[in-house]
């Protein structure tokens, strides 16, 4: 409704994707720090190529558009995925389908009806008989493919995520990540390419669009767990003799009393 104003590093990030498919690049990367609004451009790309017919297949044929995009949204958690979904509102309520398992079992069939779709790795790695559900679709059914915190595995060969995108490659797969270049994630930037932009925390903070924070260490009794007969399991299983650390709290296990007194101390 044009009530939302891009901020610079936005157009600029939408603009140099956009300047990249021209060129007929079909693998592009994007650094944008966490909280600058990687969801934002995700959507203001989607509205463009929706607007303006871009699909693949007419786009190499060179030929004038005939449809709207295929649009896939790939997130590896539910609650980013349902975020998208709602952040993209604004297209009409028959473009917008999300990819829910349940739904996929009850009709028998994956959802193919709508432009943008909006699912996660785990979703389309399952599957009837190991048969998972990415499969159901044609390769080329997507025109435009978002892989959100591309990071985390997307981009991974170790990864039977890479599946996915290697089966959808005839789309273009623009990657969003938060994660500078590093030993352990050098893997997503050989499969997209160098990004086409990066906006860094620190300009974020520099810009005023991002809070600076301060690191408190705090120490206490129960940084390290290990189960013993006479403590309450709320929910869910425990391991016997486990030594739960640091790294597990609020991952793998929660204890709720440890976090109410850290966030007391904090305060």
């Amino acid at each position: 409704g044009g009530t939302w104003q891009g901020r610079y590093y936005q157009d600029i990030a939408i603009t140099r994707v956009l300047e990249a498919i021209a060129s007929g690049r079909d693998r592009i990367l994007l650094t944008l720090a966490t909280g600058t609004g990687k969801t934002f451009v995700a959507f203001q790309l989607a509205w463009k190529l929706f607007q303006s017919r871009w699909n693949v297949a007419d786009w190499k044929s060179g030929s004038e558009p005939t449809r709207r995009p295929r649009i896939l949204f790939l997130a590896d958690r539910n609650i980013l995925a349902d975020q998208a979904y709602n952040a993209f509102s604004a297209f009409p309520d028959d473009a917008l389908v999300r990819i829910d398992p349940a739904d996929i079992r009850k009709k028998g069939r994956v959802p193919k009806n709508g432009n943008i779709f909006f699912t996660i790795f785990q979703t389309f790695m399952s599957g009837p008989g190991g048969s998972p559900y990415f499969g159901d679709y044609p390769p080329d059914f997507f025109d435009f493919i978002v892989i959100d915190e591309c990071h985390r595995g997307g981009a991974n060969d170790e990864s039977t995520w890479r599946e996915i995108l290697n089966y959808f490659s005839p789309a273009v797969q623009l990657g969003l990540t938060a994660t500078p270049k590093r030993t352990n994630n050098t893997d997503t930037y050989a499969y997209f390419g160098e990004p086409v932009y990066v906006y860094s925390l620190k300009e974020g903070i520099n810009d005023g669009f991002l809070t600076p924070f301060k690191v408190k260490q705090i120490a206490t009794t129960l940084d390290e767990y290990v189960y013993t007969a006479d403590d309450d399991v709320v929910e869910g299983q425990i391991e016997v003799g486990k030594r739960y650390e640091e790294k597990d709290f609020n991952k793998v296990i929660e204890i709720k009393e440890r976090e109410a007194y850290r966030v007391k101390l904090l305060m």
